[in-house]
């Protein structure tokens, strides 16, 4: 297999979890040419003591103050420029099995894909498997609807990094649909029907603690890329932002209810400029 695989793992204090990701990780690497970077934010928790535990297993780490989540994979791609792709696995994450990213590399390669990704389960707090992650074929269109693509189990080549650029540092619920939207104006991506990466689900997540953000980069998102929000999207904002009766009547209802409202909510949305400055909409 030709090629070298740079794994990022961004962390914030994630004591409780990161040991289990890096071991995830570093179990790959006996299966497959992977280059591992951990880019932690500055935690307070004990997370660099155990980062320091796997030093040597390690192409690259450190710990300092960033401006979250898609600056920490910019910076751990930035130091392993000599890869010829990339993942990143969050600090709570784990890969299925030790062979997950050689298959996901493989299929890659062997396909020549600059983009592709495989299915992936829902974790809880004890690795115990609770869920799919509903995944599906790709589809540039049905992309500006719904997310249907899981980090953990996503690769792209140096080549799609440098095509689109970094992340979007401004983000920090939708950093990787952005992304995946970014990188399908460009290329088609591969999909490959192998468990490859678990997501954690549990109480203090970001996206159960945030969900009005996440909502809002969403609207963003679509509005800059697409043109148009879909108005499943806008019911959902609707509801987080007055969830009193208005809960009580059928989506189809709320839906049509709506409609004639649906620029004027994204508008407001859009006036906090989540994306950033110069995205004109």
């Amino acid at each position: 297999m030709k090629g070298i695989l740079g794994i990022i793992i961004p962390s914030y204090n994630q004591a409780k979890y990161v040991e289990r990701t890096l071991q995830s990780v570093i179990s790959n690497k006996k299966n497959v040419c992977i280059k591992i970077a951990v880019i932690d934010g500055g935690s307070d928790d004990g997370s660099v003591d155990i980062i320091k535990k796997y030093a040597d297993e390690l192409d690259y780490w450190c710990s300092e103050k960033d401006k979250g989540q898609a600056d920490a994979i910019n910076k751990g791609i930035s130091m392993l420029g000599e890869c010829t792709h990339y993942m990143w696995m969050n600090s709570d994450d784990m890969y299925e099995s030790d062979k997950s990213l050689s298959i996901i590399f493989e299929y890659s390669l062997n396909n020549k894909y600059e983009v592709c990704y495989g299915l992936s389960h829902f974790i809880d707090d004890n690795d115990n498997i609770i869920g799919e992650y509903p995944t599906e074929e790709f589809n540039y269109d049905i992309l500006g609807k719904r997310c249907y693509i899981s980090q953990p189990s996503v690769i792209f080549s140096k080549k799609a990094f440098e095509t689109v650029g970094p992340l979007n540092i401004n983000l920090k619920m939708c950093l990787d649909y952005e992304y995946w939207i970014r990188l399908a104006k460009y290329y088609e991506f591969g999909m490959i029907s192998e468990f490859i990466g678990s997501t954690r689900v549990y109480g203090l997540t970001k996206t159960s603690t945030m969900q009005t953000r996440h909502v809002d980069e969403s609207i963003c998102i679509l509005s800059y890329y697409y043109g148009k929000v879909p108005i499943h999207w806008i019911v959902t904002k609707v509801l987080l932002v007055h969830n009193n009766w208005l809960k009580y009547i059928p989506n189809r209802i709320l839906m049509v209810l709506l409609l004639p409202f649906r620029r004027r909510i994204v508008n407001v949305v859009l006036e906090n400029k989540y994306l950033g400055d110069g995205y004109n909409v």
